[in-house]
């Protein structure tokens, strides 16, 4: 027999025994060695052939898996898969197990791979009749922890959305849209080139209309354009989140009422309906207008930043048009893929995490939160034998 290590004739040695835990209890085997093929350890074919992470059957790996990317790891393994399968195993087996799966799946994706339905999604339809299909990216804080133990600066990781909404104009309560999620530590072109794959994998070409959602974050705008826009051969409309706008605009106003917060509170709503109605052209020319001739040089300074981030963006900012055709103007959604994907998981009082265990955990939240399609695909395709 081969030795799928190192390519060299193994030969049997003798017959091992093992324990292994699956979800009706714990079995023993035999199971044959192949040693003596040049690599350090022994090797067992039949426990590849079975699937076994460590020493749980895949079925009881899945199970694990699915606890710690739900909870804490000591929390999974001491009160939840005790009650709800009766699986007694260790927090640092549960961690081994979820991060083990973690990487793989990042590896996987890293080669292309996509995971869930593969036909299109049939694309809704926006005030106009065109079908219609969001691209949207986004980044939160994961809080780290050095090697020894002490506080590591934080790490931004990225999280990106192919989705599907109900137009604007058509909304229903309950409503689920189709949604695809990727997240962690990558640089933009990584995660752009992934974003593509789920994009080709959910037919996001056949759209009529292809919108780009997102905040002012530097390079988010570039990214969508140039890894998947531009590669999958059709122009975009980029749309910049409304409600990022408006936080600008919010504490401008406060700074120029300090003293008067219900007057700041009107003056945002005006602007917020200028910006809104008219669109960014019209509030930047109203903020030019501004006489502050008699006004501290801080808020003078405040107004030239507001009104370069205007003009940074006037492209994105044509939002009568938008209204007008049913788009969606906020990225609701992205902030939302970052609270649920991330930081529910990740940012627990007390965590910190290490650069592999926030890449893996990202990996397996941004499956887990997709389509319910995208988790059971991956389980029922996993390759056996993944060194947890």
């Amino acid at each position: 027999m081969t030795c799928p290590r190192c390519r060299r004739r193994a030969k049997f040695q003798r017959y091992g025994r093992k324990t292994v835990t699956t979800l009706l209890g714990s079995v023993v085997y035999h199971r044959a060695l192949y040693h003596g093929c040049g690599c350090e350890t022994g090797w067992y074919p039949t426990d590849a052939e079975l699937g076994l992470l460590e020493k749980v059957t895949p079925g009881a790996a899945e199970v694990i898996t699915l606890q710690g990317n739900l909870s804490a790891f000591d929390e999974a393994a001491r009160k939840v898969l005790p009650k709800v399968c009766g699986l007694n195993v260790s927090a640092s087996t549960v961690r081994r197990i979820t991060e083990g799966v973690g990487r793989d799946l990042a590896q996987r994706r890293q080669r292309g791979e996509t995971f869930g339905r593969s036909e299109p999604w049939e694309w809704h339809r926006d005030a106009r009749g065109q079908r219609c299909g969001y691209v949207s990216l986004d980044a939160t804080g994961v809080r780290q922890q050095a090697p020894d133990g002490s506080t590591a600066e934080g790490r931004m990781a990225w999280v990106a959305e192919v989705f599907n909404p109900t137009a604007a104009h058509q909304k229903k309560r309950g409503r689920i849209w189709d949604a695809r999620y990727l997240s962690g530590l990558m640089s933009l072109p990584e995660i752009g080139g992934q974003l593509l794959q789920e994009a080709h994998a959910v037919g996001l070409g056949q759209a009529d209309v292809l919108i780009g959602l997102t905040d002012g974050g530097n390079g988010l705008q570039d990214c969508l354009l140039d890894e998947v826009f531009a590669k999958l051969g059709k122009p975009a409309v980029f749309i910049l989140d409304f409600f990022h706008v408006s936080e600008h605009v919010s504490s401008f106003a406060q700074e120029l009422f300090q003293e008067q917060p219900t007057e700041a509170e009107h003056q945002t709503a005006a602007w917020c309906q200028t910006l809104k109605h008219q669109g960014g052209l019209a509030l930047l020319q109203q903020l030019e207008l501004l006489d502050l001739s008699n006004r501290s040089d801080a808020l003078r300074e405040s107004r030239r930043k507001l009104c370069q981030y205007l003009r940074n963006n006037l492209h994105r900012t044509n939002y009568p048009r938008y209204v007008a055709h049913g788009w969606h103007i906020g990225s609701g959604s992205i902030e939302s893929a970052c609270k649920n994907v991330i930081n529910a998981r990740l940012d627990g009082c007390g965590m910190r995490w290490s650069e592999h265990g926030t890449h893996e955990l990202a990996q397996l939240r941004a499956l887990f939160k997709s389509e319910p399609s995208a988790w059971d695909d991956y389980w029922s395709r996993r390759p056996t034998g993944i060194a947890a």
